[in-house]
Protein backbone atom coordinates (compact mmCIF):
# COMPACT_ATOMS: atom_id res chain seq x y z
CA UNK A 1 0.00 0.00 0.00
CA UNK A 2 1.12 3.55 -0.62
CA UNK A 3 1.82 5.93 2.23
CA UNK A 4 0.80 9.62 2.33
CA UNK A 5 3.87 10.83 0.39
CA UNK A 6 4.14 7.83 -1.92
CA UNK A 7 2.47 7.30 -5.27
CA UNK A 8 2.69 4.93 -8.25
CA UNK A 9 5.05 5.80 -11.09
CA UNK A 10 4.65 5.34 -14.82
CA UNK A 11 5.76 1.80 -15.68
CA UNK A 12 4.92 0.38 -12.25
CA UNK A 13 3.21 -2.97 -11.94
CA UNK A 14 0.54 -2.92 -9.23
CA UNK A 15 -1.93 -5.26 -7.61
CA UNK A 16 -5.19 -3.35 -7.27
CA UNK A 17 -8.79 -4.06 -6.18
CA UNK A 18 -10.54 -4.22 -9.56
CA UNK A 19 -14.17 -5.03 -8.69
CA UNK A 20 -16.66 -4.37 -10.02
CA UNK A 21 -16.19 -4.99 -13.72
CA UNK A 22 -18.76 -5.64 -16.43
CA UNK A 23 -19.33 -6.10 -20.13
CA UNK A 24 -16.20 -6.68 -22.20
CA UNK A 25 -13.81 -5.89 -19.36
CA UNK A 26 -11.34 -8.59 -18.40
CA UNK A 27 -12.60 -10.35 -15.30
CA UNK A 28 -12.38 -13.69 -13.59
CA UNK A 29 -12.23 -12.01 -10.20
CA UNK A 30 -14.94 -12.69 -7.68
CA UNK A 31 -15.98 -11.28 -4.32
CA UNK A 32 -17.37 -14.72 -3.42
CA UNK A 33 -13.93 -16.27 -3.99
CA UNK A 34 -12.24 -13.37 -2.17
CA UNK A 35 -10.37 -12.78 -5.42
CA UNK A 36 -10.94 -9.16 -6.39
CA UNK A 37 -7.36 -8.05 -7.05
CA UNK A 38 -5.71 -7.90 -10.44
CA UNK A 39 -2.38 -6.72 -11.81
CA UNK A 40 -2.18 -3.38 -13.64
CA UNK A 41 0.54 -1.68 -15.71
CA UNK A 42 0.56 2.05 -14.90
CA UNK A 43 0.83 4.32 -17.98
CA UNK A 44 -0.30 7.64 -16.49
CA UNK A 45 2.43 10.15 -15.67
CA UNK A 46 4.02 10.47 -12.25
CA UNK A 47 2.66 14.02 -11.94
CA UNK A 48 -0.90 12.92 -12.78
CA UNK A 49 -0.72 10.08 -10.26
CA UNK A 50 0.64 12.30 -7.49
CA UNK A 51 -1.76 15.22 -8.03
CA UNK A 52 -4.97 13.25 -8.58
CA UNK A 53 -4.55 10.16 -6.40
CA UNK A 54 -5.51 8.17 -9.51
CA UNK A 55 -3.68 5.87 -11.91
CA UNK A 56 -4.49 4.98 -15.50
CA UNK A 57 -3.21 1.71 -16.84
CA UNK A 58 -3.64 -1.48 -18.75
CA UNK A 59 -5.03 -4.57 -17.02
CA UNK A 60 -2.89 -7.68 -17.05
CA UNK A 61 -4.43 -11.05 -17.75
CA UNK A 62 -2.87 -14.50 -17.45
CA UNK A 63 -4.59 -15.83 -20.55
CA UNK A 64 -4.88 -14.24 -23.97
CA UNK A 65 -5.82 -15.57 -27.41
CA UNK A 66 -2.71 -16.33 -29.44
CA UNK A 67 -4.04 -14.23 -32.34
CA UNK A 68 -4.95 -11.20 -30.17
CA UNK A 69 -2.95 -8.26 -31.60
CA UNK A 70 -3.30 -5.77 -28.73
CA UNK A 71 -1.32 -7.38 -25.93
CA UNK A 72 2.22 -7.38 -24.57
CA UNK A 73 3.79 -10.17 -22.52
CA UNK A 74 5.03 -8.66 -19.26
CA UNK A 75 8.72 -9.25 -18.49
CA UNK A 76 8.63 -9.57 -14.71
CA UNK A 77 9.56 -12.22 -12.17
CA UNK A 78 6.67 -11.10 -9.94
CA UNK A 79 3.77 -10.45 -12.35
CA UNK A 80 2.99 -13.00 -15.04
CA UNK A 81 0.70 -12.34 -17.97
CA UNK A 82 -0.14 -9.95 -20.76
CA UNK A 83 -0.94 -6.23 -20.65
CA UNK A 84 -4.18 -5.79 -22.60
CA UNK A 85 -3.80 -2.73 -24.84
CA UNK A 86 -7.51 -2.61 -25.71
CA UNK A 87 -8.61 -1.65 -22.16
CA UNK A 88 -7.34 1.56 -20.60
CA UNK A 89 -8.60 1.74 -17.00
CA UNK A 90 -8.51 4.40 -14.28
CA UNK A 91 -8.46 3.71 -10.55
CA UNK A 92 -8.15 5.60 -7.26
CA UNK A 93 -5.01 3.84 -6.08
CA UNK A 94 -5.61 4.58 -2.37
CA UNK A 95 -9.27 3.50 -2.31
CA UNK A 96 -8.40 0.44 -4.43
CA UNK A 97 -5.56 -0.61 -2.06
CA UNK A 98 -2.88 -0.53 -4.75
CA UNK A 99 0.32 -2.39 -3.95
CA UNK A 100 3.57 -1.83 -5.84
CA UNK A 101 5.00 -5.14 -7.03
CA UNK A 102 7.51 -4.44 -9.81
CA UNK A 103 8.29 -2.22 -12.80
CA UNK A 104 8.50 -2.85 -16.54
CA UNK A 105 11.73 -2.03 -18.35
CA UNK A 106 12.11 1.06 -20.57
CA UNK A 107 11.37 -0.88 -23.78
CA UNK A 108 8.05 -2.19 -22.43
CA UNK A 109 7.15 1.21 -21.01
CA UNK A 110 7.65 2.81 -24.44
CA UNK A 111 5.58 0.05 -26.07
CA UNK A 112 2.72 0.64 -23.60
CA UNK A 113 2.85 4.42 -24.14
CA UNK A 114 2.74 3.82 -27.89
CA UNK A 115 -0.46 1.80 -27.37
CA UNK A 116 -1.96 4.80 -25.52
CA UNK A 117 -1.12 7.00 -28.52
CA UNK A 118 -2.82 4.47 -30.82
CA UNK A 119 -5.99 4.49 -28.72
CA UNK A 120 -6.33 8.26 -28.99
CA UNK A 121 -4.79 8.73 -32.43
CA UNK A 122 -2.05 11.05 -31.22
Amino acid sequence: MFGPNEFPKQGDLLWIDAKPHAGHEYGGHSVQKNNIRRPLLVVSSDIYNKLTGMVVGFPITSKIRSDFPAAMKINSQKIHGYAVFSNLLGYDYIARNAELVDHVDQVQKIQALSAVKNIFGI
